[in-house]
Formats: C-alpha cells, structure tokens, sequence
C-alpha cells in the first residue's frame, strides 16, 4: 500500500472511530448528530479526506460526486426558486467543459 494510501485509509478509519465513539457517548447536539450520522454524507467525508491527504484527487472527486447525488433530492428542493436558472446553467457550464476542455498530450 503507498505511503498516501495508507495515510487517507488511516484518517478515514480514525474519523469513523471517533465519530463512533462520540455518538455513544453522546456529546454531540442533536442538530449537529443529524448532520455527522447521516450515511448519506458519508461519502462526502471520505471524499473530503481523500482530497487532502490522497495524491490521486479523482478518488475524492468521485466520493463527492456520490455523496452530492445521494442529496440530490434536497438539492433539489433548496434551489427549487432558482431551478429554472441553476440547473439549466450547470448543464451548459458542464457541457461546455466537456466540448471545449483541455486536451492533454496532444499538440
């Protein structure tokens, strides 16, 4: 296992430890447990500490990405007034990057 790889899999489990720990002590407030024990947002975590400490970026990337689709129903309803502006213009935005981005290797 690399050096980084271990790293990121230590921070993860030793996140996951305490939380475990905290939650059965109960320290926590119940508006801030609501947040931390939701499994759905596991992900998020993860992704996050492999943005930190994983060299390979496209592993937290893809954590995120799952986590952000695990609450897409929220989102949804959040940005429900701006809908008919924000999700259009994410989809153009993504689109355009995808049409027009960087080629690398290729001259």
């Amino acid at each position: 296992m690399k050096k980084d790889s271990r790293l990121s899999w230590g921070i993860t489990l030793l996140f996951f430890g305490i939380l475990y720990l905290v939650k059965q002590l109960g320290i926590i407030p119940p508006h801030v447990a609501h947040v931390l024990y939701d499994v759905r947002n596991y992900p998020i975590f993860i992704g996050i500490i492999f943005l930190i400490c994983y060299r390979t970026k496209s592993v937290g990337w893809i954590l995120l990405l799952m986590g952000f689709l695990l609450r897409v129903n929220e989102l949804v309803k959040l940005t429900s007034q701006w809908s008919n502006y924000i999700w259009p213009a994410l989809l153009i935005v993504a689109g355009s990057i995808l049409v027009f981005g960087v080629k690398k290797g290729k001259s």
